[in-house]
């Protein structure tokens, strides 16, 4: 787990290294001269430096053939909003359209494909490379209704057919309060930009994936111990760092859908507005005493009235509402800072300390962000909030359980001291029993109060040992996966496998998540608080959605699924518990059958004696020894058993099953011999 913490740390964290190509000539009016530069397959530099730039004016490469090449208004140095250009002569306002233009001068004979990442311009862009129109994001025009914004990161290849390279920018903005570059373009070989395309993918997905995860993992703990807001604050905070990947740098929504571009906006703010406020309650919740309640209390109002300001007004308009987030921002480092020194100064405890370290990498990552969102920023220029909020996920992972243990010790010592109570009680009782009857049935009772809430004690330091049991062992095996198919994803050799590894990844993401769900249904069934809402559902759609999840765990192990339907499909339950039991059921199966194994799925109506739907899952796995069939379904205790490949397990996955089905008014029945295979069969009532 070590490991793979420092592997994760190092992965993100790469984003805070210095630019690529440092070392090499960068563009000087207009012109990039790499005559004396080496460029080979592992070439790449950002085109950090000043381009020509003509305000008002969309040239097409022909007007700079013939001799009659148009005169710049100036150089604007790239990346920039136009706003900032500071050409004498002219003052470029947010809205209006203009061209770059930059020459590359290549050493002799190059023959290297090359290739250019263009991130995102505001708000539309043409490109042309060496006179041929390449690509566009959007429309860019010279009005607003012939432009059309867009924002969509492409890779452009292309083969220099000469020593030269121009690239033309035809950009316009009419839909955001600022126009022009705003993130720096990446030129070098086809390959190492190809390459470090898909490193900046791997990062947000990484990111999106185990911020989700550690969102709902703390919910998990709010919802055992609702009255500690900390967890609920927090994970509000890794919900609006989740959601930033997809509508920001590299905009991972387009995998998924693609929508209007002014929704790509109002998602970003909205995620902002969401990160801010949480971690305004956040700090709050950790120093009430020292905390400014005024700010704490105004910031939700506040960002309420932005968010609907942001849903319901143009972006040109509520775009101007992130110079109040980011004085909030300021106001929130102000606080925290003066709160935790304050705390420090007064109690001297190491946990102060240790919030103040994680403080100090969220602030500068804060204050990076605000500099990259307000102004021109070369070198790195790109987001590091999610990089940043890495370290201090498991800074707070290791509070929080710090003070789980506390709690636990506590509660410890509390039993201890009941136990003694309880010893001298009984020898008051026996050495006054025959003048003291009356006082003796007294305490008698009371010492059967006191067993009683040893027991509740028990169970419940028992519940919490269960839980951080499941987190140390369950959690670990899906997240290395993961970080293998990342490294995988460094090598060149399977960079054309990267949307099959993209897919694996997502799947085990998808593990992470489902294990999370099991334990916070079970947690629910433990307070009796698990949540039935029936209708009627196609069990058949769920059956082959969860096989789509399980297929890749399968086919690893050249296990044969399949799957038979006889008659109808439509049961009376609760989709999501259904969706769980069969979840569990099919991975139960997998992981207790041997290579080369088969799995059979069978879902039938039936019609007598009642009107029902039966699911059998049968599988030729390890099957159940007769002594744990019916304890396996019933037991008080948890038992995890490996695999046959050695895959971890919670050891509550058929308890809940068959809790769950209960819930839905159904029956599970459990058939097995060893080493020939285990079915499983549930019933569901087919109506009301």
């Amino acid at each position: 787990m070590t490991r793979f913490i420092v592997f994760l740390l190092l992965f993100n964290l790469t984003g805070l290294q210095p630019a690529k190509g440092s070392g090499y000539p960068h563009p000087v009016n207009g012109v990039l001269d790499l005559r004396n530069t080496v460029i080979d397959e592992h070439f790449s530099i950002k085109l950090n430096g000043t381009w020509e730039f003509y305000w008002k004016q969309l040239y097409r490469p022909y007007n700079f053939r013939d001799g009659n090449q148009p005169v710049p208004d100036g150089y604007i140095k790239v990346p920039s909003y136009w706003t900032d250009a500071g050409i004498e002569g002219i003052n470029p306002e947010g809205e209006g359209y203009a061209t770059y233009r930059l020459l590359i001068l290549l050493p002799e004979n190059n023959k290297t494909p090359l290739g250019l990442d263009v991130k995102v311009f505001d708000s539309s862009y043409d490109l042309y490379i060496n006179g041929v129109f390449t690509g566009s994001n959007g429309i860019s025009g010279t009005s607003e209704s012939a432009s059309v914004p867009e924002y969509k990161p492409r890779i452009y290849r292309f083969i220099p057919s000469g020593n030269t390279v121009e690239i033309l920018f035809n950009v316009s903005n009419f839909h955001h309060r600022r126009g022009g570059f705003w993130l720096p373009v990446e030129f070098g070989s086809f390959v190492q930009v190809q390459h470090d395309a898909a490193l900046r993918y791997g990062r947000a997905w990484s990111n999106v994936s185990i911020l989700a995860a550690f969102c709902l993992f703390f919910i998990f703990f709010y919802l055992l111990y609702r009255k500690d807001n900390t967890s609920l604050f927090f994970a509000i905070v890794l919900l609006g760092l989740a959601l930033r990947p997809l509508f920001t740098n590299q905009y991972l929504i387009y995998l998924f859908m693609n929508p209007d571009w002014s929704w790509i906006i109002r998602m970003e703010y909205l995620s902002l507005y969401t990160l801010v406020a949480g971690g305004y309650l956040f700090i709050y919740s950790i120093y009430k005493g020292a905390y400014n309640r005024f700010f704490a209390v105004l910031t939700p109002i506040l960002f309420t009235i932005m968010a609907a300001a942001t849903l319901l007004l143009p972006v040109r308009t509520f775009s101007f509402l992130t110079i109040p987030v980011y004085i909030l921002v300021v106001l929130f480092i102000i606080n925290t800072v003066s709160a935790s020194v304050s705390k420090i100064i007064k109690d001297k405890v190491l946990i102060d300390w240790v919030y103040l370290a994680g403080f100090t990498v969220v602030i500068y990552a804060a204050v990076h962000d605000i500099i990259l969102a307000m102004s021109n920023i070369s070198g790195h220029g790109e987001y590091v909030m999610s990089d940043a909020i890495m370290v201090f996920i498991f800074i707070q992972s290791g509070l929080l359980i710090f003070r789980w243990v506390k709690s636990f010790r506590e509660k410890e010592r509390l039993q201890n001291s009941l136990e003694q109570l309880n010893r001298d009680l009984e020898a008051i009782v026996t050495e006054r029993t025959k003048e003291l009857t009356q006082a003796k049935t007294i305490a008698e009772e009371y010492s059967r109060q006191i067993e009683t809430q040893n027991q509740n004690l028990t169970e419940t330091i028992n519940l919490k040992n269960k839980v951080f049991s499941v987190i140390a062992h369950d959690l670990r095996s899906p997240v290395v996966n993961i970080q293998y198919i990342l490294n995988l994803l460094k090598e060149e050799e399977y960079r054309e496998k990267y949307e099959t590894l993209a897919g694996s990844c997502i799947n085990y993401s998808q593990m992470v998540i489902n294990l999370l769900e099991n334990m916070l249904v079970w947690g629910r069934g433990q307070e009796d608080k698990i949540r039935y809402a029936p209708e009627m559902h196609d069990i058949s759609s769920i059956i082959l959605t969860n096989m789509s999840i399980y297929k890749d765990s399968a086919d690893r192990k050249g296990i044969s699924v399949n799957f038979t339907q006889i008659g109808g499909t439509r049961a009376w339950a609760d989709k999501d518990l259904v969706d769980i039991i069969i979840r569990n059921l099919l991975s139960n199966a997998v992981k207790f059958t041997g290579r080369g194994g088969r799995i059979s799925i069978l879902l039938r109506e039936k019609t007598k004696p009642v009107h029902e739907l039966s699911l059998r899952i049968c599988d030729n796995g390890v099957g159940i020894p007769p002594d744990r069939q019916e304890a396996i379904l019933v037991s008080a205790s948890l038992e995890s058993t490996p695999g046959t490949e050695n895959e971890k397990g919670t050891g509550f996955g058929l308890k809940l099953c068959n809790e769950l089905v209960k819930v839905n008014r159904g029956t599970l029945s459990l058939e097995s011999k060893p080493g020939e295979g285990t079915c499983i069969t549930v019933t569901l009532p087919a109506n009301p």
